[in-house]
């Protein structure tokens, strides 16, 4: 459909293309590119082979967005950047924080980061479409094969139709694939949350039944994955029996457990919390291109004197959006939490160069220069850009410090959120040591205290700590009832509002933001009466 294939001329191009992004099969090349004699329509969509490649491409759509460098690799961090835990401090990315993007339809970021997110979720749908038809018309073919392909591919549409309806709310869903007889038929409507509904649960269900635990290549969709995000469908269904049956068989599968905070966005995350990572490999044919995410949220530390880009002070660094002051004190309200010793964060900057270092402080001291002034806007701008905390769940150890072009596989769903959405379900169900014992998992992983009481703020404030700056916090508060109370309380910081030349956030939102606009380009691809959401009109 045309609204889909936003730029794109023709199904035929495109699958030629995608075909030429292809994989073989076996683990050892899942990253490496496989042109193909026969690449066509007819092999990727008929064939078994052709379909597993179809079904690899996926993953490479998938990654798309995170790879865009795009006014300065903003389009990942909208959704970080809108939270109530970032504080967008300059650079392309905060213009989303400051509302001056990306809260109408006539600015440039609807029309281009907003717009980026609804293509790149069509597109994965429409491609996860045609390899399902395609697995579902093959004859000949192994079952277990085919169910492998369907599962994997299901998995792939339910993620980005959930995702848009979180983001849109005013989506349409479709199983029918592009083709020359349809391409130009257009939505006139919206779909119902229950249609939408219905085929997450079909998609993720059939999922869950024919996966593994343990996928053969890291990075696939498994089964763990599978029941994570049903759970995360049945929570915005307010289902909490499946999401805690879901929940509860992810975390007592015995094939998933935490590991250490220290190991959680450690070298390649393949290990045995995650439960699905968008993969990359620098220097590998369809290993993906370089990502600037951790650039962008680490502080530009080495403009201060005595400072230079190292590993040890989280690499290159531009400052552009940061941990805002209420997620700070959430972290420090335990002296002893571990995630912010530079493990998921880092919250001091060392004095390391030596031949600029500012008088009274040595190697190894913590940069003090800069104080987060209420009024000194010259101050407080220096602190932010220099020392504000940073995080680190992006930055690749390997690399260059000087450099801000990292490969590093990016974390998306992982095991401490199962026990939080867990922790929630349980307690909705008033089964409160289940919930605590969930809860408690999680805290005493990072070092914290356990605690003995539990309700609604407990668990965001929690999540808060665990899972910032992994996209799912502004969908937590949206679900919950909880995102305009939040945002209007603690978005970026009093000082930071109040010097943004177009005026205060916190001024000019209003509770429809909590769902995106859909595009003008969009809506004019769709169909005459097509709803666009309320506020925007």
């Amino acid at each position: 459909m045309r609204n889909i294939y936003n730029y794109i001329p023709s199904k035929g191009i495109f699958a030629m293309l995608l075909g030429l992004a292809m994989f073989t099969s076996c683990e050892k090349d899942f990253l490496k590119d496989e042109l193909f004699s026969d690449d066509s329509v007819d092999f990727l969509y008929s064939t078994p082979e052709g379909l597993e490649n179809a079904v690899v491409g996926l993953y490479t759509l998938n990654r798309n967005i995170y790879q865009d460098l795009s006014l300065n690799g903003t389009y990942p961090l909208i959704l970080q950047a809108k939270s109530d835990l970032g504080v967008g401090i300059t650079g392309e990315v905060s213009l989303y924080s400051r509302l001056l993007w990306g809260a109408s339809l006539g600015d440039y970021g609807t029309t281009s980061g907003i717009n980026a997110h609804w293509v790149h979720n069509y597109r994965i749908v429409d491609r996860a479409n045609a390899v399902i038809r395609g697995a579902e018309n093959l004859e000949n073919i192994d079952e277990d094969r085919k169910n492998q392909i369907l599962a994997e591919a299901k998995c792939m549409r339910a993620n980005a139709f959930f995702t848009l309806y979180r983001l849109f709310n005013n989506i349409f869903i479709t199983t029918e694939p592009t083709t020359p007889e349809n391409a130009f038929d257009v939505p006139q409507d919206k779909s119902s949350e229950e249609e939408i509904f219905a085929l997450l649960r079909s998609d993720l269900d059939f999922a869950i039944e024919h996966l593994d635990y343990n996928p053969a290549q890291f990075g696939r969709w498994g089964q763990g994955a599978a029941r994570h995000l049903r759970a995360k469908v049945a929570l915005w269904e307010e289902d909490w029996a499946e999401a805690a049956a879901q929940a509860d068989a992810v975390i007592n599968s015995g094939n998933h457990s935490l590991v250490t905070t220290q190991e959680v966005f450690a070298g390649e995350l393949n290990h045995s919390e995650t439960l699905f990572a968008i993969n990359f490999e620098r220097e590998t044919i369809g290993g993906g291109s370089q990502h600037i995410m951790s650039w962008n949220m680490i502080s530009a530390y080495a403009d201060a004197p005595g400072l230079i880009q190292s590993v040890e002070n989280g690499g290159a660094g531009a400052g552009f959006i940061s941990l805002n002051q209420y997620m700070i004190d959430l972290l420090n309200e335990d002296p002893d939490d571990n995630r912010k010793n530079n493990t998921y964060y880092i919250f001091e900057y060392a004095y390391n160069d030596e031949t600029a270092l500012p008088p009274g402080k040595q190697l190894g001291d913590p940069l003090d220069l800069y104080e987060n002034s209420e009024t000194d806007q010259n101050e407080f701008m220096l602190y932010y850009r220099r020392q504000n905390p940073g995080v680190l769940k992006f930055f690749d150890e390997t690399v260059e410090p000087t450099d801000r072009n990292h490969f590093k596989n990016i974390m998306i769903y992982r095991l401490a959120e199962t026990y939080l959405v867990g922790a929630e379900a349980h307690m909705m169900l008033n089964n409160t040591p289940k919930a605590l014992e969930y809860l408690n998992e999680v805290r005493e992983r990072a070092n914290t205290d356990p605690v003995n009481t539990i309700d609604l703020q407990a668990i965001l404030d929690e999540e808060a700590r665990e899972l910032a700056f992994e996209g799912q916090r502004w969908f937590t508060l949206k679900r919950t009832g909880k995102l305009y109370e939040f945002l209007l309380d603690h978005m970026n910081n009093d000082n930071m509002n109040e010097s943004y030349p177009e005026g205060n956030p916190k001024v000019l939102l209003r509770e429809y933001m909590q769902n995106w606009p859909i595009p003008q380009q969009q809506m004019d691809l769709l169909g005459p009466n097509y709803p666009q959401n309320d506020g925007y009109n």
